[in-house]
């Protein structure tokens, strides 16, 4: 017979040794299971975030040279700007190839040929896809006479709605559509790659009128970089050109003006505007790798101990000839074999992970061009973590399995279990320090979310009904025939079933802006540019819960060609008229530092209002003065509704609306408190998924504290029967377990705090009027974690207690 091959003999030796592991693991289930889990939670986990993270802040944006894309801004939190700035920098900007503007999306209705439909239109200016670096399907971009004033109108459709509302025709460039019932030429067809950050059906021109719209900062600029030209390079223009601007326009000095920089596109996506998604998901993804260091240190743990009970066996197996280095690779295997069943289960726990992940985000624009899903560069992640993992393992048997003693393993002694024991205690230590820092950052954050829930609204959500109805096309421009729409749905709203009060204005809080500048008559240097106008009816402040402080409130008195009238709010008033009564003093909405915007008359203040939540519970309450709606021609109109709400309200009431006019649109139908849990629900999500970890994290310090004192017992066990032999009281043998698990604790909690100072000041941006340095949240923390550890070592310490001296001393 032939000699059988050195290659074919390795891999029948390593068949054997591959059953022969699997066998041993199915043996004793215990051990692997535990194992299993341990790997699926936190590759899993990690995988899930990284799934996130790798979509949203790695994946590139889907235009050429993304890195060259900036946002001009003023500062990271105003990052929008008037038109005589953009103008400005276009022109005289010398690090830039091209620039453009443009505009949030708005609803518009789009007849094309008969079809009706709703759709995001959104203006940008001419120049825009060239500076974003997208080429068009069909036609061309538009040009600047039809982005001028009086030119002619274009629109250019997204490939989605070219086909549904033209049905993918191949001559549909030159086709004539109308928006709110103004026709516009289609010149040019997006193509289905075509991505943008805030969805939209269609693109118009962004067109510049000179008016107090383009005063306004409600512009963004998007510029492409020259070649070879970075943000730092920009930036240093930045200086020169604001001196150059301000030499022009002297009255931006007075606001402390600095000028427009360029931050990267992709960064802004992901910073504070939106939520701070950036600091949210690496915050995530930093949590849940320390959930994945706990996981193994509990698993090097269990794999130190399992090797302490396995000592005599391979002592036995090398003094009967085992070849050493088999049995190391024996070992080896074991670990690999759980290692890669865990990696497998981590796999399908990231799946699931990641759906409940992206359910519960509170991000409803998520900046991302394609979905959320594992794919390559994901499934890499998570294999080189398994990988990293599989060796981290592997290291515990190899380290352990080299200092293995023949003659010392076949004697009734053990003495290298106390260098063991010694490495559990540091494992346990790095656990408690990673638990004290997830939980301490975990309660500063609940923290927020309980003060934010005790700011003062200005107005009482229980029981309120909201929704909006945007004004209908054939109502635009014509005030006499959208207040007689108004009224009649108003005195229909208010005989609606459960309706005790209802109301009308123009903006409902914590959904948006809607600011004019303002000044206090014969007073330019009392003005507020950015004031919020509310414009209500009469019984808005009843139904909203708002009180009237002074004064008077609206009456059905105050109404088109009477006396124009306004309420100012309690900040307004403390700012321009200080303890003196405003009653009587006149306000002009359209009045800046006596330069005029509008042709509102003077209205006399009537009353002073309390302040009041407009733009989100984080943010303080804002100037803000009232109108009467009757007063008033808004884009728009929301609607309160305070009473008690069968389940079925929002259908009675579409059907309502319905009957007065079938095409009305009645959009955000809600109650207050779903609005007010909106505009919580990122630090919500942030406490909660913070606490869920926090939580894990002092679960499996509880285990591997419990699991370092068991072994300590089971070690010890002779020398504590020795002890009680000898006269020592169960308080000492208690006093001695205990000290036992203290040391790493405490070493654990200092290592901690110092490690949540780190984090939390990372994490600062989410807190809300809660300091970083919080000491009594500090202080809870280490408490409960103390808890925490005592309970850990109750069992193993009453089982040292009841150690029966006859039977220890025979145990070895």
């Amino acid at each position: 017979m032939a000699a059988e091959l050195p290659v074919s003999a390795f891999m029948r030796s390593l068949w054997h040794d591959l059953r022969y592991a699997f066998r041993g693991l199915r043996r004793s289930p215990g051990f692997p299971g535990v194992a299993i889990a341990l790997l699926a939670l936190g590759t899993g986990a990690n995988t899930a975030v990284f799934t996130v993270v790798h979509a949203v802040l790695l994946r590139p944006l889907p235009y050429p040279h993304p890195e060259q894309l900036a946002l001009m801004v003023r500062s990271a939190d105003a990052a929008q700007v008037t038109v005589p700035e953009y103008q400005f920098w276009k022109e005289h900007a010398s690090s830039y190839q091209s620039a453009a503007a443009y505009r949030g999306a708005i609803d518009r209705e789009l007849d094309s040929g008969g079809t009706l439909e709703w759709i995001k239109a959104k203006p940008v200016t001419a120049g825009f896809l060239r500076t974003v670096g997208v080429a068009l399907a069909f036609g061309r971009e538009f040009t600047e006479e039809e982005a001028s004033p009086d030119g002619p109108q274009a629109i250019i459709l997204t490939d989605s709605l070219w086909r549904s509302a033209l049905g993918g025709r191949e001559d549909a460039i030159g086709q004539i559509v109308k928006l709110d019932g103004a026709s516009y030429t289609v010149v040019g067809i997006l193509p289905s790659s075509f991505w943008l950050p805030q969805s939209a059906g269609a693109l118009v021109p962004l067109r510049f009128s000179g008016t107090i719209e383009d005063s306004g900062i409600n512009t963004s600029m998007i510029a492409r970089l020259k070649p070879g030209i970075d943000l730092r390079q920009a930036e240093a223009e930045r200086a020169p050109l604001t001196q150059s601007f301000l030499q022009t326009r002297p009255r931006y000095l007075s606001r402390g003006y600095r000028g427009l920089g360029p931050v990267s596109y992709q960064d802004w996506l992901t910073g504070r505007n939106n939520g701070d998604l950036r600091t949210i998901l690496l915050a995530l993804l930093g949590a849940v790798f320390l959930l994945l260091v706990i996981a193994c240190s509990n698993l090097a743990g269990l794999l130190l101990a399992r090797f302490a009970g396995r000592r005599k066996e391979i002592a036995v197996r090398l003094a009967l000839g085992s070849n050493s280095g088999r049995l190391l690779r024996q070992l080896l295997l074991e670990n690999v074999l759980i290692g890669a069943i865990g990696g497998l289960a981590g796999l399908l726990c990231a799946a699931w992970l990641l759906e409940g992940l992206l359910a519960l985000m509170p991000f409803p624009q998520i900046p991302v061009s394609s979905p959320i899903r594992l794919n390559l560069p994901v499934l890499s992640f998570a294999l080189t973590a398994a990988i990293g993992v599989n060796l981290l393992l592997s290291f515990a048997p190899l380290l352990a399995s080299s200092r293995v003693g023949i003659v010392e393993a076949l004697k009734s002694g053990n003495p290298q279990s106390g260098v063991r024991l010694r490495m559990r205690g540091v494992l346990v230590a790095g656990q408690v320090a990673i638990s004290v820092a997830l939980s301490i950052s975990a309660a500063l954050l609940v923290q927020s979310l309980y003060r934010l829930h005790q700011e003062r609204l200005g107005f009482s959500p229980k029981g309120l009904m909201t929704f909006w109805t945007p004004t209908a096309v054939e109502r635009r421009g014509k005030p006499e025939e959208l207040r007689r729409f108004n009224a009649v749905l108003l005195d229909r709203l208010r005989n609606l079933p459960g309706v005790r009060s209802a109301a009308a204005v123009n903006m409902l809080p914590l959904v948006g802006p809607n600011n004019f500048p303002t000044q206090r008559e014969g007073h330019p240097e009392q003005s507020i540019g950015g004031m919020e106008i509310r414009a209500v009816t009469p019984d808005y402040f009843q139904t909203m819960g708002t009180h009237v402080l002074y004064g008077r409130a609206f009456t059905e008195e105050d109404k088109e060609g009477s006396a124009p009238v306004i309420l100012v709010s309690k900040s307004v008033a403390a700012r321009w008229w200080g303890q003196v009564s405003p009653i009587g003093d006149r306000v002009v909405i359209g009045l800046f530092q006596g330069r005029s915007f509008g042709n509102d008359p003077p209205r006399q203040v009537v009353g002073l209002v309390e302040d009041a939540k407009r733009l989100s519970l984080k943010e303080p309450s804002p100037p803000t003065v009232y109108v009467p709606l009757a007063q008033w021609e808004p884009a728009g109109v929301s609607w309160a509704l305070r009473g008690d709400f069968s389940p079925v309200f929002a259908n009675e009431l579409r059907q309502a609306i319905k009957e007065i006019d079938p095409r009305q649109r009645v959009e955000r139908v809600r109650t207050m408190e779903a609005a007010i849990a909106s505009s919580t629900a990122d630090s919500r999500f942030d406490a909660w998924l913070f606490g869920l970890f926090a939580t894990l994290a002092l679960a499996l310090t509880t285990i591997g504290i419990y699991g370092m004192l068991a072994f300590s017992v089971a070690r010890r066990t002779h020398e504590i029967g020795t002890r009680i032999a000898l006269g020592a009281t169960p308080a000492r043998v208690l006093r001695l377990v205990l000290k036992q698990g203290a040391t790493p604790v405490a070493f654990g909690l200092v290592a901690g705090v110092a490690g949540a100072l780190g984090l939390t000041r990372l994490l600062s941006n989410l807190l809300f009027h809660v300091y970083p340095t919080d000491w009594p949240a500090y202080a809870a923390v280490l408490a409960l974690v103390l808890a925490v550890g005592a309970l850990a070592s109750v069992l193993p310490a009453r089982r040292a207690m009841k150690v029966d001296p006859l039977i220890a001393l025979r145990s070895e």
